[in-house]
């Protein structure tokens, strides 16, 4: 290529094919998923941010020719940017721009930023997200602090909290969940339970009845499931564990028990700071023994937290869970059997909504009986202002803008 196309080209590169993972408002963690690159040799990524060069590295895309670029927004500063990504091999170079609005709003996202700094986390990354960017940012949810009983005592005299909250709230410490107080009224239950039938009939994402698959993201398709996602008196609670306003991530609707293995949520769904998820159960019928019923092991929040990092665990791809399942489930196996702990099933009623900290222990026992069905909805929470993403894949989190229904 002569002097004056190279000059040519490098002022007017050809498109870069990326994906994002959010447009618009941004928050946390935003993904370019950079498409259709060479595969054959390596190149420069590099991002510009309103015009300033603030991160280039070498890399080389993988065999589909993708590549991803992560950028934590947190420290980029709030309101209107420009983003332009830029790839080289050899002479091949090539761009793309789009326009966002960072809002990493309220006192969570200031705290995030500030620990982000302070310890030197990338504006940007190459490659998987993973547990290992802040292991030493040093911040932690008051729920995990030593006093954090003094602090619901403090809350409850200052006015913050009522009497069941505050009661609600030390159940939490204490055992690492919590059945609410407050149950889900009958006609949004009744509501659910003709979406469930109707979903069922449906076949809805293949499911076919009697099986234990999981029907996910109801809440988009209908009204119903969504109101029980955004369920007011949920997103008050979980407000007061996280001191941040809640933000929904997903729901999961079961008609039957899941069976699955002891486990943490922290390494599928992982806030930064650890301890800003929650999972919750709404239970849409009366659990029945032998139905495979939820397991919950008291007190199993303080074990330590297990990242993929820990283990020497490899970022699950394509469904292969084998070594997961050897060296992260053998992991929480073993912190079972070293504190003697043991299960507790969770004999729910209809309506029992049950809030459980990311870290709690818990599974889903055999179906001994498996014409019982275990008719329930699930849902997976973040602290408004958390680095959200999933340790276990390695890819971003997503969280939505949403106001609680009352």
């Amino acid at each position: 290529m002569s002097i004056l196309s190279r000059v040519s080209e490098a002022l007017n590169p050809r498109h870069l094919a990326v994906q994002w993972t959010r447009e618009g408002r941004v928050s946390g963690l935003l993904r370019a998923i950079l498409h259709e690159l060479p595969t054959d040799s390596d190149g420069t990524v590099a991002l510009e941010v309103d015009g300033q060069a603030m991160f280039e590295a070498p890399f080389r895309a993988d065999a589909a020719g993708k590549a991803n670029l992560t950028i934590h927004t947190h420290l980029l500063q709030n309101g209107p940017r420009k983003l332009r990504v830029r790839t080289r091999h050899g002479d091949d170079a090539r761009a793309t721009s789009i326009e966002v609005r960072v809002d990493n709003d309220g006192a969570l996202a200031a705290k995030v930023r500030e620990a982000l700094s302070a310890q030197g986390v990338p504006l940007a990354f190459l490659g998987d997200c993973d547990a290992s960017y802040y292991a030493d940012a040093g911040l932690k949810s008051w729920v995990d602090a030593p006093d954090a009983a003094e602090r619901v005592e403090a809350m409850l005299a200052d006015g913050r909290i009522d009497a069941s909250e505050a009661g609600m709230l030390l159940r939490f410490l204490r055992d690492g969940f919590v059945i609410l107080d407050q149950a889900l009224p009958e006609a949004m239950l009744s509501a659910a339970d003709s979406a469930l039938d109707d979903a069922v009939a449906a076949g809805y994402q293949g499911y076919e009845l009697g099986s234990s698959q999981r029907l996910e993201q109801m809440h988009v398709a209908y009204p119903a499931i969504r109101d029980i996602w955004l369920h007011a008196p949920v997103h008050r609670f979980l407000s007061l564990v996280f001191d941040a306003p809640s933000q929904p991530c997903q729901s999961l609707v079961y008609v039957f028990g899941s069976q699955q293995d002891a486990h943490q949520d922290t390494i599928h769904l992982t806030p930064f700071p650890a301890g800003q998820m929650c999972g919750v159960w709404f239970a849409l019928e009366d659990v029945r023994e032998g139905s495979g019923e939820l397991m919950v092991y008291p007190g199993s929040h303080r074990f330590p937290r297990v990242y993929m990092k820990d283990v020497g665990a490899a970022k699950v791809r394509n469904g292969d869970w084998s070594e997961f399942g050897e060296k992260v489930v053998g992991r929480w196996a073993q912190l079972l059997g070293e504190s003697g702990i043991q299960p507790m099933p969770y004999m729910a009623r209809r309506g029992d909504i049950l809030v459980w900290h990311e870290n709690l222990m818990h599974a889903g026992s055999i179906r001994r009986d498996k014409s019982l069905s275990r008719r329930s909805v699930v849902t997976h929470n973040f602290a408004s202002g958390a680095v959200v993403y999933y340790d276990s894949s390695g890819d971003v989190g997503y969280v939505h803008d949403v106001e609680p229904a009352v």
